[in-house]
């Protein structure tokens, strides 16, 4: 296992949730612009704490079931990518990001599937643009120049697909850490440009406890599944 001191592991953590917090903004205005009277129901994960009737009690606070239930990085990433190819044909995908439901049961988490956003780079144009996936409709999301002209890995080596990178993290210490924190939420970031601290495809995914506010974090190679670095804060 690699761990490299350089690596501000807390800064790529909250840059990487800002902008999955954006993107969650748009992608579920657009789920309940379509989907207004979806009902809500309770996650069914309790707090090793408290009871089950206790986390029953606060369904309500914990989340909703996700209206679509999606699909895996990979997958999702095929849908997005037809789309990005109508928009610059040397789009490259730059990096994809999820984030879970509060209080997702294990068995969702290992599923590995959801809405993804996807950020592609055109070298030609020197801009990027976001796809949003839903289940399979893919849509654009926001355009920018970008002020970094990136190097990125070839696609055709990424191997692992989110529910590799949730089990490797499960397996990890994400099994006690969900039973001890009882509700958390999963983030998870595919990085594939030349900027990673291993200068490889990475994963990037986190479990954070939301009433304590610890964290599992796990860095992998994305095409080996390789453990770059795990890191359990307290």
């Amino acid at each position: 296992m690699e761990t490299r001191g350089s690596f501000n592991r807390l800064e790529w953590l909250l840059g990487i949730l800002l902008v999955i917090l954006l993107i969650i903004v748009v992608v579920l205005s657009i789920v309940f612009w379509f989907s207004p009277d979806a009902p809500n129901a309770a996650g069914n994960l309790g707090p090793a704490q408290n009871s089950a009737t206790t986390v029953a009690q606060n369904a309500s606070q914990i989340g909703p079931t996700p209206v679509f239930q999606g699909n895996t990085a990979l997958i999702a990433y095929l849908t997005a990518e037809k789309l990005a190819q109508t928009w610059s044909t040397d789009a490259q995908l730059l990096n994809a990001n999820a984030t879970w439901s509060q209080g997702a049961t294990v068995a969702n988490l290992q599923s590995g599937k959801t809405t993804w956003a996807f950020t592609f780079f055109s070298k030609q144009a020197q801009k990027a643009t976001t796809i949003s996936v839903i289940e399979n409709q893919a849509n654009f999301v926001a355009e920018a120049p970008s002020p970094i002209d990136y190097s990125i890995h070839n696609i055709s080596t990424w191997q692992i697909d989110s529910n590799d990178a949730i089990q490797i993290l499960l397996d990890q210490g994400g099994y006690n850490f969900i039973n001890q924190e009882g509700v958390t939420i999963l983030t998870m970031s595919l990085m594939a440009d030349m900027g990673t601290p291993s200068q490889q495809m990475e994963w990037f995914v986190s479990l954070i406890g939301t009433e304590s506010g610890n964290s599992i974090d796990v860095r992998l190679n994305a095409n080996t599944g390789e453990v770059l670095e795990l890191s359990n804060v307290q």
